[in-house]
């Protein structure tokens, strides 16, 4: 049997690295490029791809169904945690802004990520 931390390695990552996109200052993010995408469709990318690696993680790669209560933990979970961002963003003095339409695009891509996990596991039965 594998170790558990094999599945639950990425989510973590994941989380780390949504926590040093979101606060860093942001003369550290500049790529020297420009790329004309939404900033509501990253934090919608970021917090539905973060709960899909939770649930993945959690389920052992699928195998074991998880109970509402969990799913809804996750999606709590990851609002509080895209609402505390947000909130560091607008008291931190690095050239980012408190925004409550990217909370609101961090809370929808979490609730959409576990939908999708959801029906992906059920496929997968």
């Amino acid at each position: 049997m594998l170790n558990p931390w094999i599945y639950r390695a990425p989510a973590i990552g994941w989380g780390f690295l949504i926590l040093y996109i979101c606060l860093a200052p942001v003369e550290d993010l500049d790529p020297g490029f420009s790329i004309q995408i939404s900033d509501k469709l990253v934090h919608f990318i970021l917090y539905f791809s973060w709960v899909l690696l939770l649930y993945f993680a959690s389920s052992r790669a699928y195998k074991h169904r998880l109970s509402r209560r969990k799913m809804l933990a996750y999606w709590i979970a990851a609002a509080c945690v895209g609402g505390a961002v947000e909130f560091l963003q607008g008291a931190m003095d690095f050239g980012r802004n408190a925004d409550v339409m990217d909370g609101l695009a961090n809370t929808v891509g979490a609730i959409t990520g576990i939908i999708t996990s959801r029906l992906f596991h059920k496929i997968l039965e």
